[in-house]
């Protein structure tokens, strides 16, 4: 939903008809251009068990027409980036309209710039083509669904399952040397949709992407062995793991979450179910920072690891 404070999607806001809102100014820095802007918090029970929030401000948001959320397509709900490429194969003008530099100033400047100017184009064709898009990525959810429903459908007993989970597995690729999936966890309910997939991203292509943030835990799977020991080297070699029998620590904006070779199985699909293996999460994140900080002969830097213990008090 567009307006003149906020631009957030429908699927964001869920389908409360009443939505309470928390409004703080200058919140916090913008993601993309770095300016402090406007915040919003709301609830939303069928996305997450915690406030949602945006993360990048109305401009930017705009000038890309996107979700201040998830950053997806504000009318579509698809990545922005398939989007543009579409269009721009259609021989069409991209709906962004922002360039992307790397430097503070310069991102603050052209964010400055936009905000006088937001007029996107959005003729009959281009909306023939991102409903087409749209679509055809929601026929292929939908199958997708459809052929996992038996799966879906079929009651998990947690307990079983949590012992199952590869929570002790790590990133020894030599370990694991045929698998090419990861097992994620311990990620905020709220993290951005896009960021663990962007992460993973940067060291090859991806699979597949099943990540459950109710349960605050999932897999990735790479096309290749290669892009796997890569992105496994990466989180060994970060400078925050000192115990390498264990799942690698990585940190998103300032968000910790654990990572290890798995081998993908099916997460709880209700509700309860999901609360429960949040809670084994929860209590397996707190016992892998103590192991850290009892193995680590030189000692972790205090401040880092008294925010994860924060995190992971009950």
């Amino acid at each position: 939903m567009s307006s003149d404070t906020f631009s957030i999607c429908s699927k964001c806001l869920g389908n409360d008809k009443h939505i309470k809102m928390i409004k703080q100014v200058d919140g916090e820095e913008c993601r993309q251009c770095t300016r402090p802007f406007t915040i919003y918090r709301w609830g939303n029970r069928t996305a997450s068990t915690s406030l949602q929030k945006t993360i990048i401000c109305l401009t930017c948001a705009r000038a890309r027409n996107c979700c201040q959320s998830c950053l997806l397509d504000i009318n579509y709900g698809i990545p922005t980036d398939l989007r543009d490429t579409a269009l721009k194969m259609a021989g069409l003008e991209p709906l962004s309209q922002a360039p992307n530099p790397t430097n503070r100033e310069v991102k603050a400047i052209i964010a400055d710039k936009l905000e006088k100017k937001f007029k996107t184009e959005d003729t009959n064709r281009t909306k023939e083509i991102l409903s087409k898009l749209a679509e055809k990525l929601n026929m292929t959810s939908t199958t997708t669904e459809s052929e996992n429903k038996s799966l879906s459908d079929a009651p998990i007993d947690v307990g079983k399952l949590a012992k199952k989970l590869p929570f002790s597995n790590s990133l020894d690729s030599t370990k694991y040397s045929t698998m090419t999936s990861f097992f994620i966890f311990g990620f905020p309910s709220d993290l951005p949709r896009t960021m663990i997939s962007k992460l993973a991203s940067e060291y090859g292509k991806l699979k597949s992407s099943d990540i459950d943030y109710e349960s605050r835990c999932g897999y990735i799977t790479f096309e290749d062995k290669q892009s796997a020991n890569s992105f496994a080297e990466s989180i060994n070699e970060n400078g925050l793991n000192t115990n390498k029998t264990t799942a690698g620590l990585v940190i998103i904006e300032n968000n910790p979450m654990r990572v290890c070779f798995g081998k993908q199985r099916p997460l709880p699909r209700t509700t309860n179910d999901k609360k429960k293996l949040n809670g084994v999460v929860t209590k397996v994140m707190k016992q892998l920072t103590e192991k850290d900080k009892k193995s680590s002969s030189q000692g972790t830097p205090p401040t880092q690891y008294k925010a994860l213990q924060d995190d992971y008090e009950e």
